[in-house]
């Protein structure tokens, strides 16, 4: 019995040895299976969401996930900045007093730089230039001279504000050459943007343009008529070549005044007579030449220039997203067999510590995510055994789902859930024998004066290991020395 005890014993540890060599050869690799998810477009094609595997190593079990949220109609992160060039008029009936108190201009430039900050502050892929305007003044006649380049475009929002003050503190001079202003306007934009936005800001009705047709303060005669016709191409042209067309007009009412500033009084107009003047050329706010246009009081010149006009550049800009949250849900599979820290801090926010070990979440809180603007979260998973028997050749998500919530620019409540994902996957590394060459190693290969036969390194094997099954077999002659020899024994006996 004492011998058959110490049989059993040598087999179980021979077991034991085979199967410890077997699990010390396995050699295992974490490879990607899918390296990103789809692409999940938000409410209007305004953005989208995403989740790659950006980095990997297949050795130690690492694989390096990016979250990223972009505020852009297109799937590249860098586009081409929007140019805004601001047409203001300066000539001297923007000196008038209006019954608040302020000139038209005060106004018009206060709304301006409020207009300018809004901008900025829902958008980071913007240039803005500002163009200012009068006409026929003194010795110079009627032409493209009647406008003049305030700044060029510029993308530092105090370089702007400050020049629109300049503007404001600027003396006006003698006519109206809206023409001359929407072409210099054109003139420097950039020749290879392709999001050009005019916004022009004016309060009276032409009497110039660059062809050189000078009209005085005449709205009906036959020069009136052709200065108001030119000026109707030009926004017709602009609008056809892409260019977007944003026109304000006040001084239409008796309540914007006729004084100027320094009590000189200019005389009352035909309001009439300028309103259908104002029509040939802009047509109406239901029905306009060109792009978008108000005819407004200056009373209410603020509201429309930083809502409805903002509005409209921001359409074309790109809205910014408000109250921004993404959750991030882990499947068990990688909460309960990987390690999870995050790379760096995320672009934009804040990100909890940790996964919620109740929920399996993270959860990344934007807050606002303006116009063009991309926020991007990393964080890396490592296996915690590369040797997992219950994760071996099992195609494992890196997460549930994606939940993304926010608001528009119009506090409209949206929800997007990204359902897909990248994946990854444990698996066997198996190597391959080389097969023979025949060639002959070239001079300086490490393989010269070696047989070209000869397999490099330790030859892969199948099965069970070289020394697993010596040991098998050890034990195997060890049991039939044991069993004869017992027997032999009860013989004798």
């Amino acid at each position: 019995m004492k011998n058959i005890r110490k049989i059993g014993s040598v087999l179980l540890i021979a077991i034991m040895l085979g199967s410890n060599v077997f699990a010390a050869d396995l050699k295992t690799a974490l490879n990607v299976v899918e390296q990103a998810s789809e692409i999940k477009y938000l409410e209007n094609n305004q953005g989208y969401i995403s989740k790659t595997i950006v980095d990997s190593n297949p050795s130690t079990g690492e694989v390096t996930v990016e979250l990223k949220l972009a505020n852009t109609k297109k799937e590249e992160e860098v586009q081409e900045k929007t140019e805004v060039m601001l047409v203001i008029d300066n000539s001297p009936s923007m000196d008038f007093v209006t019954s608040n108190g302020q000139t038209r201009k005060e106004i018009v430039i206060s709304a301006t730089k409020q207009l300018v900050s809004e901008i900025f502050e829902n958008s980071t892929n913007v240039k803005i230039g500002i163009v200012y305007f009068h006409g026929v003044s003194g010795w110079n006649g009627a032409g493209i001279s009647n406008a003049t380049l305030g700044l060029k475009l510029a993308d530092d929002k105090n370089t702007i504000l400050s020049t629109l003050d300049k503007l404001n503190a600027k003396k006006t001079e003698a006519g109206t050459n809206i023409d001359a202003g929407l072409q210099r306007a054109e003139q420097n934009f950039s020749s290879s943007c392709k999001n050009k936005i005019i916004v022009l800001l004016t309060d009276g009705v032409p009497n110039a343009d660059v062809k050189g047709n000078d009209a005085d303060n005449d709205t009906t005669t036959e020069e009136a008529l052709i200065v108001q016709n030119t000026t109707k191409e030009t926004l017709q042209r602009l609008d056809k070549e892409g260019y977007h067309i944003i026109s304000m007009m006040t001084g239409m009412s008796a309540e914007d005044g006729h004084t100027d500033k320094n009590g000189t009084d200019f005389g009352e107009h035909n309001i009439e007579e300028d309103l259908k003047a104002v029509e040939r050329i802009f047509g109406t706010s239901t029905a306009p030449t060109a792009g978008k246009y108000y005819l407004v009081q200056s009373a209410n010149v603020n509201n429309v220039v930083t809502n409805d006009i903002l509005t409209n550049v921001m359409e074309i800009v790109q809205n910014p997203i408000n109250t921004v949250k993404i959750v991030d849900y882990f499947p068990e599979d990688i909460t309960d067999n990987f390690e999870f820290s995050y790379v760096g801090e995320p672009s934009i926010g804040t990100v909890s510590e940790e996964i919620n070990t109740e929920t399996n979440t993270i959860t990344w809180d934007i807050d606002t995510l303006k116009g063009n603007e991309v926020a991007t979260l990393q964080y890396k998973l490592k296996i915690k055994d590369m040797q997992n028997s219950e994760l071996l050749n099992k195609t494992i998500a890196t997460n549930e789902k994606v939940v993304l919530t926010y608001t528009d620019i119009d506090s409209e409540d949206y929800t997007v859930t990204l359902n897909s994902s990248p994946k990854i996957q444990l698996s066997e590394v198996k190597e391959e024998i080389k097969e023979p060459s025949n060639e002959k190693p070239s001079t300086g290969d490490p393989n010269d004066g070696k047989d070209p036969t000869t397999a490099n390194g330790q030859i892969p094997q199948t099965g069970v290991s070289m020394v697993a099954g010596i040991s098998i077999v050890i034990t195997l002659i060890v049991l039939v020395f044991l069993y004869k020899k017992n027997k032999n024994y009860k013989d004798i006996k």
